[in-house]
């Protein structure tokens, strides 16, 4: 399996440390993250390295507006997949326009969907590999 360097923007450290921790107790330690906690952060990151994927919370310090955080992040990195994962997101879902929703190489996850067959790090690689790759 080959490296996948992922910048996760997601406020919340503890909910940061989650998503890492489920991604290692998989045992795919060959998926490294760099944690920043708002657009701003983003993209100082994004002017400095290239990640292979973002994993994108919706509600930020700095963007509270699902439809102009993923927009942003999108201008920030076209050609980067995006998989948002957020706490809210059956109702972030409804705010974020159709015209956005049907971009391809965006992605989102809805929690923990009733027979789930995925980990979330095989979500992750999916979402690079795969520019089929639909919602869950």
């Amino acid at each position: 399996m080959s490296a996948l360097n992922v910048l996760h923007v997601e406020d919340d450290f503890a909910d940061a440390l989650l998503v890492q921790n489920n991604v290692f107790e998989s045992g795919d330690y060959d998926i490294g993250f760099e944690v920043v906690r708002d657009l701003r952060d983003a993209r100082r990151k994004l002017k400095k390295k290239r990640y292979d994927l973002v994993l994108l919370d919706l509600r930020l310090p700095d963007s509270i507006n699902p439809d102009d955080t993923l927009t942003t992040m999108q201008g920030l990195c076209p050609s980067t997949p995006i998989v948002v994962l957020s706490g809210s997101m059956r109702v972030d879902s409804g705010a974020i326009s159709s015209e956005v929703n049907q971009l391809d190489k965006n992605e989102y996850l809805c929690g923990r969907a009733a027979g789930q067959q995925h980990s979330l790090a095989q979500i992750l690689r999916m979402s690079v590999s795969d520019d089929d790759f639909e919602a869950i």
